[in-house]
């Protein structure tokens, strides 16, 4: 009897624990909505493409199809919308024009780095110096940089610590879950599953949750795998932030799949259109978390998630 009384006590503390953290995540934004979403893009030009070697070293730069076709479609297609781009500093000087039509449409712009790096492999000397950088570079061209997106999608380990020291407010890393350090900064997952890479690369479709398979998906997949992604974000009463690459709106370098764009614009419409969603840009839910500290405890760690296998990056490079 001793033995039924205590489950019986125990189930209903955690139910009632249960309820209580349910009350507090589900609170997200001025309005109180269900769950937080950002829509965001990482990338630009070649810089990824120098930095892994992949770039013909014969073949000038500043006409890569990602700045001067995908950009200006991606953009329109968004004209009524507000989301975020990472942007690695190598792009200010070769491609100032497209940042500067990023910032007049209104979008959010955080740093990917100088140019692509492998952020998590960064000592805590390296990755002051390369964010001082970034800072300092972004500065020059008028913009204030307040997160990181990791080139990688993984923190360095000093990130924690760095970061805030040098004014960012928050990291957004795949795999590590939403909530504000003891540094004062604020970390905003991003969600391998809700990605076009997942969609559209063969390295990384393994990592799909949405149609199994290795398989490059339909830009009409891409918009179901990713609202199933955002749903799960919202059922979690939680936070998700999606990766898209403009490059990866053109199926091949010499065109541009305008299926893939219109799937983008779809896709910022229905989380618009979701009552139960705050859709807002990583800084302003940043913002808005760290003001709220207390209710988003941090993660216990920045370590990368266990399925992530870090000799994927010497692979990149190999294979390509």
């Amino acid at each position: 009897m001793l033995v039924i009384e205590a489950r019986v006590v125990l189930t209903v503390l955690w139910v009632t624990l249960e309820m209580e953290r349910r009350i507090i995540v589900t609170r997200w934004g001025p309005e109180g909505k269900q769950a937080a979403v950002s829509f965001a893009f990482d990338n630009l030009g070649e810089a990824s493409d120098l930095e892994f070697g992949r770039w013909p070293i014969d073949k000038p730069i500043g006409s890569h199809h990602s700045v001067t076709r995908d950009l200006p479609l991606i953009l329109e297609a968004l004209a009524d919308f507000k989301v975020a781009f990472f942007i690695e500093a190598w792009n200010l000087p070769v491609y100032p024009d497209a940042l500067r039509a990023i910032r007049e449409a209104g979008h959010e712009i955080g740093s990917h780095g100088m140019r692509h790096e492998i952020w998590c492999t960064l000592s805590a000397e390296q990755e002051r110096d390369h964010m001082k950088r970034c800072i300092d570079d972004f500065h020059r061209y008028g913009i204030e940089i307040k997160g990181l997106r990791p080139p990688g999608a993984i923190a360095a380990p000093s990130s924690g610590e760095v970061l805030p020291e040098l004014g960012l407010t928050y990291i957004s890393p795949m795999g590590v879950p939403t909530g504000v350090l003891d540094t004062g900064l604020a970390v905003l997952e991003s969600v391998v599953g809700a990605s076009d890479v997942a969609f559209y690369s063969e390295s990384f479709v393994k990592y799909r949750s949405y149609k199994p398979n290795n398989e490059v998906l339909t830009a009409e997949d891409f918009v179901e795998g990713m609202m199933f992604e955002i749903e799960k974000a919202i059922v979690a009463g939680g936070y998700i932030s999606t990766t898209c690459h403009p490059f990866y709106q053109s199926s091949s370098p010499e065109r541009t799949d305008l299926a893939r764009i219109e799937a983008i614009a779809e896709i910022v419409r229905r989380i618009e259109a979701d009552e139960r969603v705050w859709s807002a840009t990583p800084g302003d839910v940043a913002s808005w978390m760290i003001s709220r500290s207390a209710e988003f405890p941090g993660p216990d760690s920045m370590s990368p998630p266990a399925f992530w296998n870090p000799s994927f990056y010497s692979d990149l490079r190999r294979e390509n």
